[in-house]
């Protein structure tokens, strides 16, 4: 009598029992790494070793470009062209679910908004804004909106853009242009991140025949070295590298690019991963026919230099994450960027 009980019973805890293991299993694969990029109009993800590739928006009228995940690993933010065939007129902010659900605009402007960069407690967004007439570094507080200009406001002739938070949330590194008669060189600046105590990273580089241009600085996840992009104009070519920059330290030079791959090539963004244990680039080998943008891992203990993509798109902007609830607390304090603007007042 008892027996169809039974195996109802026992049906029901096997049912439960494989449940539990589907949903450990997918919060496993959840807390994986991540890479997020733009292939030509459009952001996608993939695992490390450029696997698992997947589409997260499908742009026909506008382009999404330089994607950059939340602390958390929950979200991702980015700047959309919002006329694709057009798009030095107007790029806007959004933010988005990781799996592409749920996008939100955070700005309303005719204008440039672009290179959002998170703060460690998720609540606001650095980012680039010509919404002043020349490119400066603002802050968006995301849930309110609230804008803030942090660089430009005492000398109306500088320019500032590609803003990156420190781990600790104390600091934002950006680019900072030189006026010069001629070309324009750009270095590396850090500040404090209510946009206090404007200062070079490194010497600005000599105003001379071979402009230097550096690019687009990103935080290491110790909060103690700077890592971005370098090209010489010379005569007979341009020189490039990537370069880490120790705060009030050294330099090195990741040489084993240009040895491996030669000089004709060219960076879209460059970011660490695994705790600085490596580095994700996007780059072109522009000898090549047909060139195109692909994701390139750096392993720095190795030198080891991994092709992740071979695609025949563009693909340009990584990021990395550890993954959603499992970014690493190293570095990172709690303190809010509205707190340290407070305490400065």
């Amino acid at each position: 009598m008892n027996s169809p009980k039974i195996a109802f019973l026992s049906q029901c805890l096997i049912l439960f029992f494989g449940c539990c293991l589907i949903f450990f299993t997918s919060a496993t694969v959840s807390v994986d790494a991540k890479i997020v990029f733009r292939v030509d109009d459009d952001i996608f993800v993939m695992n490390d070793d450029g696997t698992g590739r997947r589409r997260l928006t499908q742009n026909t009228t506008t382009k999404d470009s330089y994607p950059r995940w939340s602390p958390d690993g929950r979200k991702i933010a980015f700047h959309r062209y919002m006329d694709k065939e057009k798009i030095q007129t107007s790029s806007e902010l959004f933010i988005m679910n990781a799996d592409g659900t749920h996008p939100q605009r955070l700005t309303h402007n005719n204008v440039a908004d672009a290179n959002p960069s998170w703060s460690p407690d998720d609540q606001h967004i650095a980012f680039t804004s010509l919404r002043g007439g020349k490119l400066d570094v603002f802050v968006i507080e995301v849930a309110s909106r609230t804008v803030t200009q942090l660089t430009g406001i005492e000398d109306a002739k500088e320019q500032s853009a590609a803003p990156d938070w420190s781990p600790d949330g104390r600091q934002i590194t950006f680019e900072r242009f030189i006026p010069t008669a001629g070309i324009n060189p750009k270095t590396i600046y850090v500040m404090s991140a209510d946009g206090q105590h404007q200062r070079p990273v490194l010497l600005d580089p000599p105003i001379g025949d071979a402009p230097i241009m550096r690019f687009f600085p990103r935080w290491s996840a110790d909060g103690q070295r700077v890592l971005f992009s370098e090209v010489r104009w010379l005569k007979k070519g341009d020189a490039k590298d990537l370069i880490v920059q120790r705060i009030g330290g050294g330099k090195q030079r990741i040489t084993d690019i240009n040895d491996r791959l030669g000089n004709n090539w060219m960076i879209a963004g460059a970011c660490w991963m695994e705790n600085d244990r490596a580095v994700l680039f996007s780059l072109m080998l522009k000898d090549k026919a047909n060139p195109n943008y692909n994701l390139y891992r750096y392993t720095f203990e190795t030198r080891g230099l991994k092709r992740l993509t071979r695609d025949s798109s563009d693909e340009k902007w990584p990021d990395w994450t550890e993954g959603a609830l499992s970014v690493s607390p190293h570095g990172k304090l709690s303190t809010q960027w509205g707190e340290i603007k407070e305490r400065t007042k």
